[in-house]
């Protein structure tokens, strides 16, 4: 395995089906896209390959983002149901 196939996360990841730690090593990262990535889990346990979606980390909620939120809220003219709908 290629060390650029490797995501960059620690271990801790567990088998879908048998639910057995996945080292970092025995995973893959099949496509990545900015902060999202998909990749494949090899269990050495039960020897199931299984997929995963993992993201990357996020960054610190801002002032800015504060004031975005408010910015858009104050416009708002729906429910909370509309709102999460999106």
């Amino acid at each position: 395995m290629d060390p650029r196939d490797r995501p960059d996360t620690a271990d801790g990841t567990e088998c879908a089906a048998c639910g057995c730690p996945v080292p970092a090593a025995a995973t893959r990262i099949l496509a990545q896209r900015e902060d999202l990535a998909f990749v494949e889990l090899g269990c050495a346990a039960c020897g199931s390959v299984s997929l995963s979606i993992r993201l990357g980390p996020l960054g610190a909620i801002g002032a800015d983002d504060v004031l975005d939120m408010h910015t858009f809220l104050a416009g708002y003219r729906g429910d909370l149901r509309g709102l999460l709908a999106r």
